[in-house]
């Protein structure tokens, strides 16, 4: 079988690697909860057919005498196990465990397995559909796309209807245009972008005073759902603000931040697909980067004028986001300084969805190795069908408790409802005041 490079991520990840190669938290995980008729078989062959069609979910790791390579093995039998709960007293609280001790287990990077889907049947009409993946494999871009097309692949086996979307393209189609984009012109004007900015932009720093420090093999985790009522005060001042509500979000993680260290700017790990002007979109693979935004926050400044602030720094560094962050940190000395402080993770893909009679909702249980802190938000439906937000924070428990995880969970969506009930001509630093 052929050989190929890492992708540029994959590099990146494979170093972080060195010291503890078997590390379970280098594991990310969700699962989607089906309810309704679901077609077990037509399901399990959806599933095959997704992997049959992605390079990554089939990926085995060699180590040469040139480095890490990568090889496209063929398929192995059934891609997607099926356990039957339908026995258990609480078949949804054995299927949490179930899922979370297979987390938690040591990862051979050669001999795998790299990921594992399993197929929990609950009860009447009940599924869970388990998707753990190595992040040498995939990012959260991809694996939201394999779960489309998993879906999609569905309809098309129960319905007899075609499938609405391409076919993957190949993992070597990837590589080719990461080899030419570090030859091109490109390149050069996004290293001299980042060069340039690195220079002017702030040190980083965390909420933790024992910061920086090794990321831990689990994380601390707490989860604020947003009330549905204060939606609607996020879409209004999306209207009244010109700007989406990641826009929002980001800029109000930013605050919080700079109130709590009394700091007036920030430097925050914004996560990018790290696809931005190519068309590796149909690409299931490791391409993620985590861009350095550095965002001052100026207290005197009007919320709009805060927020065209937070989208013009955010709009500039995405337009420069295939520069790798392993890349950075060549740019500037020192070489192993911190190139941001806490995280932000927007999740912009579809956590409820329907196929074909069957209702799914998709729950995150790991994204990766937590260094600091990270923020996540995603829009979910509430109990009642509305539409809001959830914020969670992930931890190094290293550096935080449950009780300051948790503090941080609320204090971020405190603020965040603060901000949106505030006006356009309302100052920071009188937002900042009702909840910091």
């Amino acid at each position: 079988m052929e050989l190929l490079e890492l992708t540029g991520a994959q590099q990146g990840i494979w170093l972080e690697l060195a010291d503890r190669p078997h590390s379970p938290a280098f594991n990310s995980a969700e699962y989607v909860e089906l309810a309704g008729d679901l077609d077990i078989p037509a399901f399990l062959l959806a599933v095959d057919q997704m992997v049959e069609e992605a390079d990554a979910m089939r990926l085995a790791f060699v180590r040469t005498p040139d480095g890490p390579r990568q090889q496209v093995c063929p398929p192995e039998g059934r891609s997607l196990g099926f356990v039957d709960l339908g026995g258990c007293a609480d078949p949804h609280a054995e299927a949490l465990s179930r899922m979370r001790a297979d987390l938690h287990q040591r990862v051979d990077l050669v001999n795998g397995p790299l990921a594992r889907q399993l197929l929990f049947r609950l009860g009447e009409q009940r599924f869970i559909w388990y998707q753990r993946v190595h992040t040498l494999l995939v990012d959260g871009f991809s694996l939201a796309k394999m779960t489309s097309r998993v879906t999609d692949k569905y309809v098309a086996l129960t319905t007899g209807a075609e499938e609405r979307a391409p076919a993957f393209l190949r993992l070597r189609g990837l590589l080719a245009g990461e080899e030419a984009y570090r030859s091109s012109d490109r390149f050069t004007t996004d290293r001299t972008f980042w060069t340039r900015r690195l220079a002017a932009q702030s040190r980083p720093f965390s909420l933790s005073t024992a910061w920086p420090s090794v990321a831990s093999e689990t994380f601390v985790r707490a989860s604020v759902v947003l009330p549905a009522a204060l939606m609607s005060l996020v879409r209004r001042a999306e209207r009244a603000l010109g700007a989406g509500w990641p826009v929002l979000f980001t800029g109000c993680a930013a605050a919080y931040l700079s109130a709590a260290r009394e700091a007036e700017a920030v430097v925050l790990g914004l996560f990018a697909a790290g696809r931005y002007g190519t068309e590796t979109a149909n690409i299931p693979a490791m391409v993620s980067n985590v861009l350095p935004l550095h965002l001052v926050v100026g207290r005197t400044c009007t919320t709009e004028r805060y927020v065209a602030q937070v989208l013009e720094s955010m709009v500039r560094v995405l337009g420069h986001q295939r520069f790798r962050q392993e890349e950075m940190r060549h740019c500037r000395e020192p070489v192993s300084a911190p190139l941001y402080g806490p995280l932000v993770n927007i999740m912009p893909f579809p956590r409820e969805f329907e196929f074909a009679g069957v209702h799914g909702r998709t729950h995150n249980l790991s994204t990766g190795p937590i260094d600091d802190l990270m923020l996540a938000v995603w829009e979910v439906q509430d109990s009642s069908g509305e539409t809001t937000l959830e914020v969670t924070v992930d931890t190094n428990p290293e550096l935080y408790s449950q009780n300051e995880t948790t503090g941080h969970a609320e204090g971020i969506a405190a603020f965040l409802e603060a901000f949106v009930n505030a006006g356009s001509s309302a100052r920071l630093s009188d937002v900042l005041g009702t909840v910091v």
